[in-house]
């Protein structure tokens, strides 16, 4: 038995209670990590998992295992990660996380630049609007938009988080708008996650005071893109992230509306950062990710 490779596997498993999705962390067929359990078992002379037709359940040995064996890889992952930074060159697998749309619209186009830069790097991207558990998904490195709620991770600025009130010109002209009041008079294109109600907060100009509006219109959507293609066909307002807006800004397709009255959201006031754990701190590949990002992707989101 590797019991190296069992420890691990019973990690995965402890933590997923799952056979099938143990598996596919660690890229093994179900009957492999069932092995790899059986195996770790018969060696210690307990029975970690309680295995049912519907679900696996942690033994009392089991629970305490896990904690230790957690402990333990950490500290061999912190350990191999710590050697690793003497090689010359950034290698092994880097597995990064990122909020959908900005991924596919940020990070996608430097990947195969990114690859050819550090060949011995293997890249994992995965694009989700969920939030991801660094630990239990062998996640590296993160990109969360918006205020950091576990402080158990380091983070790292990637840039500010910035959105505009942008429409086709032909829908309204900006001289039209005198003040986000005015707002309430036109189709307004909304961005909206789990059916919270949707406002839109405004910085008075040279002033503290906070103008909320609540705005009204005939599409709703907790996809940015989909309101994005609704602006440019001319639908209506839309309140949308500068970097997803930029390029139609320039090129004239959209023009921002009410730039004298700045948001006034926390998200805005976020801003965008990298997370990672605490024993990646000295991990090359995640900091050569980091620096390649931060080069190409800050400046557009100025």
């Amino acid at each position: 038995m590797d019991m190296l490779l069992a420890m691990r596997v019973f990690q995965k498993v402890s933590m997923t209670l799952s056979f099938t999705d143990a598996g596919e962390l660690l890229g093994l067929a179900p009957s492999s990590i069932s092995r790899n359990v059986d195996a770790l078992e018969d060696h210690l002379g307990v029975k970690l998992l309680t295995r049912t037709t519907r679900r696996l359940v942690l033994t009392e040995a089991g629970i305490a295992y896990k904690a230790q064996a957690d402990s333990i890889l950490e500290e061999l992952d912190a350990l191999n990660e710590s050697i690793a930074s003497f090689a010359d060159e950034p290698r092994g697998r880097l597995k990064v996380s990122s909020p959908r749309v900005f991924g596919k619209r940020l990070l996608t186009p430097l990947v195969p630049e990114f690859l050819t830069a550090y060949p011995r790097i293997t890249l994992e991207l995965s694009l989700t609007d969920d939030y991801v558990n660094l630990a239990e998904t062998d996640t590296d490195v993160a990109i969360r938009i918006g205020t950091l709620g576990d402080s158990s991770l380091v983070s790292q600025p990637l840039g500010r988080y910035r959105r505009v009130l942008v429409c086709r010109p032909s829908y309204v002209r900006p001289d039209e708008l005198a003040s986000p009041l005015d707002l309430l008079h036109f189709n307004c294109l909304r961005y909206r996650r789990s059916g919270e109600r949707v406002v839109w907060n405004f910085t008075k100009p040279d002033s503290e005071e906070v103008l909320d509006i609540t705005p009204s219109g005939t599409l709703i959507a907790n996809d940015v893109e989909v309101l994005l293609d609704a602006a440019l066909e001319g639908t209506g307002i839309a309140l949308l992230p500068y970097w997803l807006v930029r390029d139609a800004l320039e090129t004239g397709s959209l023009v921002q509306l009410l730039p004298c009255y700045p948001l006034a959201s926390t998200l805005q006031a976020a801003g965008i950062h990298f997370v990672y754990a605490l024993n990646r701190r000295q991990s090359r590949k995640v900091h050569a990710f980091m620096q390649y990002v931060v080069q190409r992707v800050s400046p557009l989101l100025a």
